[in-house]
């Protein structure tokens, strides 16, 4: 009878390196792998932008039919950052930048926080305490796509691919 620690039980023995077909990743100093942060980065930048698009849709039905204010008129500008986001989170997982998808998220930030301050300015107490309760349900998923995306990390990472990083390569052009 055999045990789990006896030799044959091992793991099964390596069968050299890959073949020179395979994709190969671009190694970086932490590792060949992708960060985690960049994923979630990345991730969190697409529901960001869902989310943001849903909104925007619901937003755009009030409006419609005359229910919304300068407040949520305001929100409406989250559309062009759901798009900044889509794409700066696609360049990012793509290893391209993560300047992008930094400043689309904290452009959606900025949206809340202007719509905030509008709320501060027009709205009646409980018209402002339902919008805080919005903005503070909503801030969070900007928030962390933009430290996730500007961490050093995931920065590192990104410029470990570009060619004009690396010494002794030029950009072409």
């Amino acid at each position: 009878m055999s045990d789990f620690g006896d030799p044959q039980h091992g793991p099964p023995p390596a069968y050299g390196p890959p073949p020179p077909w395979a994709p190969q990743e671009e190694s970086w100093p932490y590792g060949p792998g992708r960060p985690g942060l960049a994923t979630a980065a990345g991730v969190l930048g697409h529901v960001t932008a869902g989310l943001t698009i849903v909104f925007c849709l619901v937003i755009l039905l009030l409006m419609f039919e005359g229910a919304g204010d300068s407040t949520t008129a305001v929100l409406l500008l989250g559309l062009p950052c759901s798009i900044g986001l889509i794409t700066g989170a696609n360049q990012l997982l793509r290893r391209e930048s993560e300047r992008n998808l930094f400043a689309s998220a904290l452009l959606s930030v900025g949206v809340l926080l202007l719509s905030f301050l509008l709320g501060v300015a027009s709205l009646e107490l409980q018209d402002l305490v339902a919008q805080i309760v919005f903005l503070v349900l909503a801030a969070p998923l900007p928030v962390l796509t933009a430290v996730f995306a500007r961490n050093r990390t995931v920065g590192d990472w990104v410029s470990a691919a570009r060619p004009h990083d690396r010494p002794g390569m030029r950009p072409s052009g």
